[in-house]
């Protein structure tokens, strides 16, 4: 894989964006954890993958099965200690910097949706207030605004409605999802409502936030995994 970006799509649209933005939202109680979970999943990806051969295990991956096995063992250590889980956020942070660095600016505006758990909802947002949402914000450009109907199990605690100028970052990810990533963000809250019985907020972006500002910040609130001396 020479080009970088197809493997870091893979691995953020996979279970690194755990990581990814438990780390730029500061996330304190959920970084630990997340490190955890996507340590444990990669090591099983990389067992079944010497069990069963890379190419069988990722024979519906878009990537060299071989190559993408490679990049599971760089990516993975062997163990979970201090140093592994600084090294696994020196990838994120990697990662992050790729990710953004790829998004292309919009030649037309575009409305992007994102569902929320009840755990990330946006909480007292009124008409014009200012909202930052400083991680990688996943969306999706249909898929989003449907009829739940009674299926309370399937229903998001709230809805975002992006509404992203002509000139604004994104990247299109390709696949069934119709995913448009789109970096730290400020934006401005241009209604508020609810759809389908979903309470929903509309956000216009006004510009992307300083992204090594963003990272640096994040940096030292999480210190102590960088400090080789914890």
């Amino acid at each position: 894989m020479n080009d970088p970006l197809p493997e870091c799509i893979w691995f953020y649209t996979g279970a690194d964006y755990l990581i990814i933005n438990a780390f730029l939202w500061k996330n304190k109680e959920a970084l630990g954890p997340c490190l955890d979970v996507v340590w444990q999943n990669n090591r099983c990806v990389i067992r079944e993958a010497e069990a069963e051969g890379p190419e069988k295990r990722f024979a519906e991956a878009p990537l060299d099965g071989v190559s993408l096995y490679r990049a599971y063992i760089k990516r993975t250590p062997e163990a979970l200690d201090f140093d592994s889980k600084r090294a696994m956020l020196m990838q994120a942070i990697a990662d992050i910097r790729l990710l953004c660095g790829s998004m292309k600016p919009l030649e037309d505006p575009i409305l992007l949706y994102r569902n929320l758990g009840k755990g990330a909802c946006l909480r007292n947002v009124g008409e014009g207030d200012p909202v930052d949402l400083p991680g990688i914000t996943s969306t999706s450009t249909t898929g989003q605004q449907i009829d739940y109907g009674n299926n309370d199990m399937r229903k998001p605690a709230q809805i975002l409605k992006l509404e992203i100028p002509a000139g604004m970052p994104a990247l299109f990810i390709e696949g069934a999802e119709h995913e448009v990533l789109l970096p730290p963000m400020r934006y401005t809250a241009a209604g508020v409502g609810v759809e389908n019985d979903v309470p929903t907020v509309a956000l216009r972006a006004l510009s992307p936030l300083d992204l090594e500002e963003v990272i640096r910040s994040a940096s030292e609130a999480f210190s102590e995994y960088f400090d080789r001396q914890k």
